[in-house]
């Protein structure tokens, strides 16, 4: 299956980080690309792709969707793993729920994706359990479920992306107006209470804290493992990446989720609580937190 990860310019100095944890928690049924504009020295990628779109974004963000629907028209591919390329993996993918997914989407035609991450598993309100393959549960987005759409790793039926993104302009829209289409034709999303590729969906990077990368999600191991190797600088090492005040890696690494304290927003710190617990246990269990 190949993957494919956008992002612009801004993200290219964590592209080296993001390929070394693809290179150990995906494995060698993937074909991974980056997908960017302008120039990239690939040989700083560990077993992944460097795919130029462009020189540049021409257009600007309006453009985003233009240029990746015109790239995957391109592809004979029936299904891709589509994402943007600023979330870190922290654990190795479940083949086993990855392969009953995969079967799924194969099966229905009028399945459009299959999520692979931790959203929206919390949000059991908003999705039916329509069937259990090999021990694995797995749900439907109701009609009305938000994000239906997202730009987190996602099985895509290549054909169902291409629709989308002829809807849509920027990234932002991708989700909102996405949902709002994938909804009205009657499309389906699917995904499975037992999560096949968890990590910390919360952007490495943002303008809410310039200059730094978030960690959320990994353990002080494999943090001071990319330290180590030039990958991470522990100064720019933040814990999330909420609105207001965050942790630094630095003052918690002994106690990571001791950071989460740091913040102010209830719902973002709940959400990480959340993260990090799927990471742990890798299904969802409802609790108060």
């Amino acid at each position: 299956m190949k993957v494919y990860l956008t992002g612009h310019p801004g993200n290219k100095h964590i592209l080296p980080a993001s390929s070394f944890l693809i290179e150990k928690y995906l494995n060698e049924n993937f074909e991974v690309n980056f997908l960017n504009f302008g120039d990239y020295d690939s040989s700083q990628l560990i077993a992944a792709n460097y795919i130029k779109l462009d020189e540049q974004q021409v257009g600007g963000a309006s453009a985003w969707a233009k240029y990746l629907r015109e790239y995957f028209k391109s592809l004979d591919d029936e299904y891709i793993v589509f994402s943007l390329d600023d979330f870190f993996l922290c654990r190795e993918i479940d083949m086993k729920v990855y392969e009953v997914l995969f079967e799924k989407i194969k099966s229905d035609s009028n399945i459009a994706c299959a999520k692979l991450g931790i959203s929206p598993i919390d949000r059991s309100h908003e999705y039916d359990i329509i069937d259990t393959e090999n021990a694995v549960e797995i749900f439907c987005l109701k009609p009305n479920a938000s994000y239906s759409v997202s730009t987190q790793y996602c099985i895509w039926r290549r054909e169902s992306l291409i629709d989308i993104l002829e809807h849509v302009s920027d990234a932002w829209s991708f989700e909102l107006s996405g949902t709002t289409h994938l909804n009205a034709r009657g499309q389906k999303v699917i995904g499975s209470t037992t999560i096949c590729l968890p990590y910390g969906e919360s952007s490495a990077v943002s303008n809410r804290h310039p200059n730094k990368v978030s960690i959320l999600g990994m353990n002080k191991d494999l943090i001071e493992e990319m330290i180590s190797k030039k990958l991470l600088n522990e100064s720019e090492l933040i814990v999330g990446q909420p609105i207001g005040d965050v942790g630094s890696y630095s003052d918690y690494k002994n106690f990571i989720c001791n950071a989460l304290g740091v913040i102010e927003d209830k719902e973002f710190k709940n959400y990480c609580n959340l993260v990090l617990d799927l990471i742990e246990n890798n299904k969802y269990v409802e609790q108060n937190y």
